[in-house]
C-alpha cells in the first residue's frame, strides 16, 4: 500500500483531497495520513516527516502551501524547502488556490503545484490526470529507492566479507549520495570525512606498505 502524507489545516479540505485521489487512482492501493499542526513546534513537525520518510510510512506528500490556522508555527514554503533540502527526489505536491504563492519557494516545481479549485473536484478531468500523475512519481520513487537500498546492502555485505574491496567502498560511496536524495540516511562502515579522493590515497598508502613488508 501508498500512503500520502496530508498537510493542510482545513478538515473538509483533508477529506476533499482524499476523496479526489481515491476516485481517481485507479488500480493504486492508497492510504493517507493526515498531519497535526496545531499546538507543535517547526522542529516538531519536520521531524515527524522526516522519520515517517525514513521508515517508509508515507511516499508522498501533499501539501497546502498557505496553511492559515497553524498560527505562523509552518508555512507550505518552508515545508517545501525542507523536503528539496532533504530529501530532493521524494514526491510533493503543492495546492494553491494562487499559483503565484507557490513561487515563495525557490525549489517549487511548476508541474507539481496544483489549483485547489480543480484538485478538489473529483470528477474533473484534470483531476484525474493530476492524480495519476502522483501515483507515478509515489512508483517511481518507491522503486528507485528499493533499488537503491538493495544494491547498498549487497555492497555492504561484500565489504563485510572482505574488508580491502576498494570497489565495494567506492560503489557505496556512490550509493548512499544517491539514495541520500530519497531518505536520511547514516553512516555504514564509512568516515563521513573521508570523500573518495582520500580514500584513493589511503588505499594507495596501503599498498606501498604491503609492498614495503613483502
Amino acid at each position: 500500500m501508498y500512503r500520502i502524507g496530508i498537510i493542510d489545516d482545513v478538515k473538509s479540505e483533508r477529506d476533499d483531497i482524499q476523496v479526489s485521489i481515491l476516485d481517481n487512482k485507479e488500480d493504486f492501493d492508497i492510504g493517507f495520513k493526515e498531519y497535526e499542526l496545531d499546538l507543535r513546534a517547526k522542529e516538531d513537525i519536520l521531524s515527524e516527516i522526516r522519520n515517517d520518510i525514513e521508515k517508509a510510512e508515507v511516499q508522498a506528500l501533499i501539501v497546502d502551501f498557505k496553511l492559515d490556522t497553524a498560527k505562523e508555527v509552518i508555512e507550505g514554503w518552508e515545508i517545501i524547502d525542507f523536503m528539496h533540502e532533504e530529501t530532493p527526489e521524494f514526491p510533493v505536491v503543492i495546492l494553491t488556490n494562487a499559483p503565484e504563492e507557490s513561487k515563495k519557494s525557490k525549489y517549487t516545481d511548476a508541474d507539481k503545484v496544483y489549483a485547489k479549485k480543480t484538485f478538489l473536484v473529483p470528477s474533473a478531468p484534470e483531476t484525474k490526470e493530476m492524480v495519476s500523475n502522483i501515483c507515478l512519481n509515489m512508483l517511481k520513487y518507491t522503486q528507485r529507492r528499493d533499488e537503491l537500498e538493495s544494491c547498498l546492502s549487497v555492497e555492504l555485505k561484500k565489504l563485510d566479507e572482505d574488508g580491502e574491496n576498494e570497489d565495494a567502498l567506492m560503489n557505496i560511496i556512490r550509493i548512499e549520495t544517491e539514495l541520500s536524495k530519497y531518505k536520511q540516511i547514516y553512516q555504514t562502515k564509512l568516515d563521513a570525512m573521508l570523500d573518495m579522493g582520500e580514500l584513493k590515497d589511503a588505499f594507495e598508502q596501503l599498498r606501498e606498505y604491503e609492498k614495503m613488508l613483502g
